[in-house]
């Protein structure tokens, strides 16, 4: 089983506008909201696919409801821990030139008892947890390093996706796979980002790896992502598609790793599938994921070099 852990959902609202003027009205077209954060993003992919999953994290408030609601609708399993507040609503908006703009909420204040009533919900779990995505006001910025650790103890695998002094606290309890953009990298290791070439990269993500993390994957824009392993690296460009928004395409490109550690794909399965999932969630508006028939096609178009 794959469990999501989103510690601050969101109901995101995108849209787009011809050209975005800061100081000036704007008028927003093809509004839509979603269910949205990390985790369930990874969780939606993963269901869009035929894989189940159970969610799980904060929710607080109408959006909260909102937010369980569509879950329910999609036929996605879910177990959040109800808080005080309203869960956040994010604002992203695409102009003609493909530029996203985002503003985003803080979300609502989690206390200790919250955080350890998430904690013995996680105690059941079994096979694959993903920890990804920003936390609240009041979580501890060691809480991925914390709940990996649990999440060891009782035999799962982790996959951890996030930034700055989480990323950087999480790490140290060797999670089995992370997913480091190349900004996150520059900045984990304090070197500039433009100098990151595809073999410093793969260097430094060997570094990660010294805690007892198994497999790093750099995503990397336009330029595609970079899998890398103890003894094996190999770079995959990304996909020529018709691009809608790169709203969710980390999110998504997380539940092909997920779904690969369940499973125990080989290295060419796991990049292939994952960055097909990625590409597709490229090809849709808001943050829906492709669907199986358009993932499938894709995978069919993944190329790699190795290293």
């Amino acid at each position: 089983m794959i469990t999501t852990v989103t510690f601050n959902p969101a109901v995101d609202k995108t849209a787009q506008v011809q050209r975005l003027e800061p100081g000036r009205l704007n008028r927003l077209q093809n509004v839509r909201q979603d269910a949205g954060g990390k985790g369930i993003n990874v969780s939606k992919t993963l269901n869009a696919i035929g894989i189940g999953s159970r969610a799980t994290g904060f929710l607080a408030g109408s959006a909260g409801t909102f937010i369980r609601k569509r879950l329910e609708e999609l036929g996605i399993t879910h177990d959040f821990v109800e808080i005080e507040g309203n869960t956040r609503t994010n604002l992203k908006v695409l102009d003609a030139d493909m530029t996203l703009t985002e503003l985003n909420e803080a979300g609502p204040a989690c206390s200790q008892e919250d955080i350890l009533r998430l904690q013995n919900r996680l105690e059941g779990a079994s096979g694959v947890l993903v920890l990804s995505g920003n936390v609240g006001p009041g979580v501890p910025a060691d809480i991925y390093r914390q709940l990996t650790v649990q999440a060891h103890s009782q035999g799962l695998q982790v996959i951890l996706d996030a930034d700055g002094p989480l990323f950087a606290e999480g790490i140290q309890a060797g999670p089995d796979v992370i997913k480091p953009n190349r900004f996150e990298l520059s900045q984990y290791f304090q070197v500039p980002e433009e100098t990151l070439d595809t073999a410093l990269m793969t260097d430094l993500s060997r570094k990660l790896m010294e805690t007892g993390t198994k497999l790093v994957v750099v995503s990397m824009g336009e330029e595609g992502s970079l899998f890398v392993t103890r003894d094996q690296a190999m770079v995959l460009p990304a996909l020529k598609i018709p691009f809608q928004s790169a709203v969710g395409a980390g999110d998504a490109m997380v539940a092909g790793l997920a779904c690969s550690l369940e499973q125990g794909l080989s290295l060419e399965e796991t990049a292939t599938l994952a960055v097909a999932l990625s590409a597709g969630a490229c090809m849709t508006e808001g943050t829906q994921p492709a669907d199986a028939d358009t993932v499938e096609a894709l995978k069919a178009c993944v190329t790699w070099t190795w290293l």
